[in-house]
């Protein structure tokens, strides 16, 4: 984004929540999102899946996880005290704000997604030929 900002690049792929208050500020301009529908905050920002990719997601998301064995009734509370401060009002506005869509929901749900990303990913440097180098 220091670059973008500072002319030293033409564009940037950049997560909702950074680019955000630029866009805001009319520092940078907002070409395309790289989810599949298009953000509630930035409804007039076609996504690449409009612009003729169809299919590309690759969506930024952040998430709560922690160690392998976690008790199951912490996991449990975490995720319940984490869905109930998601769901509060001004921390609503305030992730709006930052151009975030919070999708909330269970560990189950979470867990599933992550392996879900991990199989598509997996795919993309499969199909790609990508190669570790040493």
């Amino acid at each position: 984004m220091a670059d973008l900002l500072g002319g030293q690049i033409d564009y940037a792929f950049d997560t909702m929540t950074a680019a955000t208050p630029f866009i805001q500020q009319g520092k940078v301009i907002a070409i395309a999102q790289t989810r599949l529908k298009r953000a509630a905050s930035h409804p007039n920002v076609p996504t690449l899946a409009e612009s003729g990719f169809p299919g590309l997601d690759a969506a930024s998301w952040y998430g709560l996880v922690g160690p392998k064995g976690m008790s199951p009734a912490l996991v449990q509370r975490m995720n319940e005290d984490v869905n109930r401060v998601l769901a509060m009002p001004d921390v609503v506005e305030r992730l709006k704000s930052f151009g975030a869509e919070d999708s909330g929901g269970s560990s189950q749900q979470f867990g599933a997604f992550i392996a879900s990303e991990s199989s598509k990913w997996a795919k993309v440097v499969k199909d790609a030929g990508v190669k570790a180098e040493a």
